[in-house]
């Protein structure tokens, strides 16, 4: 029987496609990906979240953040509690004291809560949904409702933005109002857009888009809208003759108001059937234009086609709290799985790498309310909002912070033992990365000898290897492998295991080891009869 030597494997690591047969992947993807970053080609178990806030916080739920930038450019987190909201200084780590509602006024749990800055007039809005009237903080210590002398007829709402210097508020299910240039205290009943009255849609959200154009996502339809191109000065009204309102897509809709993000030149957002992105090329800027390159990309594949099985397992019950942000070229998805009612992973799509990257978890305890992205030392930082513990800074740590213990990690941990003074408990990062199948480009049964991998250790940093046959099926630990000191490895284990194909699983056990290539070697016999499971 004649044999032939190979080698399969990969030279790095570019994306994640959990969906399809891992077989039929192409090079430098991999089938599981989970608190992975992938950068330069490079599979490294992602930074860890450092807990920012307790004290003041802590047995108050958090039901809303934005970010706030005060007249002097510095940026500032605003949290909001039950009966009041809190400051957060990024640059110096401080919690302001609570800056109570007026007399009377709330947030509990059922309220629909939405925050966001009008940029040009300074002023915090709090929106509590369509029971209840909008709370209006001026960035220091007054928070007021609607009077005769502040904003005046502003409408109960659950979702809301400031774009061309206009308050677009949705007032019910299908309708949205805009306010007149720079006021909030002045609306026009010819300034109201009803979508779709009379249908079973229902309206999701309003974002920003090109011009003097918004669109609105409906649950089952998009459509987009302008004011007006002339409605640009103080006074005027928002329904210039220009004015429309436009049909974009009826097969399509989104689920989930806090995903919709602009990134990497168009708008992003969760439908029913997965993550699709919106582009501008194409798009109507002016009564005449037709959007029909954007038409094309909202009935094309979706974004998330390579991990459909992870969108499967969103708990499409809670999935209208899922959130989103934009941060250093990556869209951040929090969504719940698995029957979670609140958030408990973020999909993570790399839009250098033009892939999906990791499916990323924390601590099961913990519940993503939001996500903001502000300065810190001049430099923009992604943070979370954990509805109970707070908030976090994200991709900072060799850990994850949680819970209010005091230095004292969780085992098994490995060395170093430099922990202390910790704020907050240590919780190992649990991350796992699974090759794609190797093999070898024919289904014969193959003898694999040995596999090898070039892995890049920091100081205490360690990693399980296993190796994974098919057909006939194993899986074998093979190495538990850790480093005292900053070094570069290249592993190379006798594997002594026969199978269709095989792959090789990391397993994270300590602090942050990368992944830089892995190579399988095998020796393919000829052709055989004997029937192998």
């Amino acid at each position: 029987m004649s044999r032939e030597y190979a080698v399969d494997g990969d030279e790095g690591f570019i994306g994640l496609n959990s969906r399809d047969n891992p077989v039929n992947l192409g090079k430098n993807f991999v089938s599981k990906a989970q608190n992975i970053r992938m950068d330069r080609g490079v599979a490294r178990v992602r930074k860890g979240a450092e807990r920012l806030t307790a004290g003041a916080l802590v047995g108050q739920a958090i039901y809303g953040a934005c970010s706030y930038t005060t007249s002097t450019g510095e940026e500032l987190i605003v949290l909001v509690v039950s009966n009041g909201l809190y400051k957060y200084t990024p640059d110096t780590e401080a919690l302001s004291a609570k800056i109570n509602f007026p007399a009377g006024q709330t947030i509990s749990a059922s309220d629909e809560v939405e925050l966001y800055q009008a940029t040009g007039v300074g002023y915090v809005y709090i929106l509590r949904g369509f029971s209840k009237s909008v709370l209006r903080w001026d960035g220091v210590s007054t928070i007021d409702v609607p009077g005769v002398s502040t904003h005046t007829n502003y409408p109960n709402s659950r979702h809301a933005l400031y774009y061309g210097n206009r308050h677009i508020v949705q007032t019910d299910r299908n309708t949205i109002s805009v306010s007149h240039y720079l006021r909030d205290n002045a609306w026009s009943n010819l300034d109201v857009f009803t979508i779709n009255d009379g249908s079973s849609d229902t309206l999701v959200a309003v974002a920003p888009w090109t011009l003097n154009e918004f669109v609105i996502f409906m649950r089952n339809s998009i459509f987009y809208a302008a004011a007006g191109v002339g409605a640009n000065a103080a006074g005027d009204p928002a329904q210039e003759p220009d004015s429309y309102i436009k049909s974009l897509a009826t097969d399509i809709g989104c689920i989930a108001k806090g995903s919709i993000v602009q990134a990497g030149g168009g708008i992003i957002f969760l439908s029913d059937n997965g993550v699709y992105i919106l582009n501008p090329a194409g798009a109507g800027n002016g009564a005449g234009n037709t959007p029909e390159g954007m038409r094309l990309l909202t009935i094309s594949e979706p974004l998330s086609a390579p991990i459909s099985d992870v969108i499967a397992r969103i708990n499409f019950n809670a999935v209208d709290r899922s959130v989103a942000a934009y941060w250093e070229n990556r869209y951040y998805l929090a969504v719940p799985l698995d029957g979670s009612t609140v958030n408990n992973a973020v999909l993570v799509y790399n839009f250098l790498n033009k892939a999906w990257e990791s499916v990323d978890t924390y601590n099961p305890s913990q519940a993503i309310e939001d996500f903001v992205v502000a300065k810190k030392g001049n430099r923009r930082r992604m943070f979370m909002v954990d509805e109970n513990q707070g908030l976090f800074l994200l991709e900072e740590l060799e850990w994850d912070e949680f819970s209010n213990g005091i230095g004292t990690p969780v085992l098994p941990f490995y060395i170093p033992a430099t922990l202390s003074p910790l704020a907050f408990q240590p919780i190992q990062i649990d991350a796992e990365l699974t090759t794609r199948a190797y093999s070898f480009q024919t289904n014969r049964e193959k003898r694999f000898s040995s596999m090898q991998a070039d892995v890049e250790f920091t100081a205490g940093a360690a990693v399980d290897v296993s190796f994974i046959t098919v057909n006939p099926d194993s899986n074998t630990l093979l190495t538990s492998y850790g480093s005292s000191a900053s070094e570069d490895v290249l592993l190379r284990i006798p594997t002594r295991k026969s199978g269709y194909y095989s792959q090789v699983h990391f397993q994270s056990k300590n602090l942050r080891p990368s992944i830089r290539s892995v190579s399988v070697q095998a020796v393919v016999p000829g052709q055989m009869t004997q029937t192998k499971k």
